[in-house]
């Protein structure tokens, strides 16, 4: 167990480095529950690999949210950019670390999911950066909802220099009917998937589970957001929960082709399922429309315009029945086409 730490007894920052999780620290809690119970131990694991820019910054924010019982976990993928120096500079507060290649992310997540021992669970990006008092809240929220498989909060997105730019919580695009789904995550009914960094989930729910799914790079958290959700419901709060990063290094902002296809894996995995309940596989038709809508919007990006022509077309057979989504993918079609025929237009000119 590690109990709360203060800013006085981590390494001080760099010059000119001020302001959370730098200079400011969340609330510091106390010992016990509201009702004399210990806090339950929360467990949480930031794979990480070459993102030594911003992972003192992720680290520290772990590190001084106040909370009594926090087991940190680092897996670091063999990073050669002096991540592992940042990590040995905060050893003393973390209850495991490793660097040495693995698989991937999903790899790095599921071996720190083993080692692991908490009654709570999520991981935390190396360039990621959590709230002040994000994990008090999302605690205090899973405690007095014991029906939740996991809770979550909303997502500030913010840049390299950690200037928001978004709130997912008050953008049109960006919400749901009970909290925010993202346009890129896809949901079948009430299964909406919290975006993973604002989560907090039952840990032997996701160890019953077999962890994140490794055949998946980028979308595995919308894979077992999901699964999640088919055994117990997931409770949204209404709170910014964790700064999200966007940058160009990110996957979320590069990697286009390669995450194309991620949304039909799990579409095509979850409709194989014999135990999913009527109500779930009437929406078969919905669930792969939006997947190859966000496979067309992923190959647009990567200007692979026959992929995204092929995933426009399946996108309309799939929402044939209903007539006014057709029509909205329209606009997107014939910016296929035109970016395609420019394509076109440019090869040609290059063999004049």
């Amino acid at each position: 167990m590690m109990r709360c730490l203060t800013l006085r007894e981590l390494p001080k920052p760099p010059i000119g480095k001020t302001g959370w999780p730098w200079t400011e620290e969340s609330k510091q809690l106390p010992e016990k529950m509201p009702d004399g119970s210990a806090w339950p131990r929360l467990s949480i694991v930031t794979p990480s690999y070459n993102q030594g820019q911003f992972l003192e910054e992720t680290i520290r924010s772990v590190l001084l949210q106040g909370y009594p019982d926090l087991e940190y976990i680092i897996i670091d993928g063999g990073s050669t950019d002096g991540s592992v120096d940042i990590i040995r500079k905060y050893e003393p507060w973390l209850a495991y670390w490793v660097s040495e290649p693995d698989r991937g992310q999903s790899h790095a997540i599921n071996k720190g999911l083993e080692k692991s021992t908490g009654q709570l669970f999520n991981w935390h990006n190396s360039d990621d950066v959590l709230t002040p008092n994000s994990l008090a809240t999302t605690v205090t929220a899973i405690v007095n909802h014991p029906e939740a498989s996991y809770v979550y909060g909303y997502v500030m997105f913010i840049d390299s220099q950690s200037s928001v730019l978004l709130h997912s919580d008050n953008h049109p695009l960006l919400r749901g009917k009970s909290g925010f789904i993202l346009p890129t995550t896809w949901s079948v009914a009430n299964l909406k998937g919290g975006r993973q960094p604002g989560c907090l989930m039952v840990r032997a729910l996701v160890a019953k589970l077999g962890g994140v799914d490794e055949n998946l790079y980028y979308a595995m958290d919308v894979d077992l957001t999901l699964r999640l959700a088919l055994i117990r419901p997931s409770f949204y709060i209404h709170y910014p929960v964790v700064y999200f990063r966007m940058h160009p290094r990110s996957k979320s902002c590069s990697k286009y082709a390669e995450r194309a296809e991620d949304r039909l894996y799990i579409a095509r995995k979850l409709f194989q399922r014999r135990d999913l309940p009527p109500e779930i596989n009437e929406l078969r038709s919905q669930a792969f429309a939006t997947a190859h809508s966000f496979a067309l919007i992923n190959y647009v990006e990567a200007k692979m315009y026959s992929a995204a022509l092929w995933h426009f077309l399946q996108n309309v057979v799939y929402s044939a029945h209903k007539a006014r989504r057709v029509a909205r993918a329209i606009p997107s079609l014939l910016d296929v086409l035109c970016r395609f025929r420019n394509q076109i237009r440019r090869f040609l000119s290059s063999k004049d």
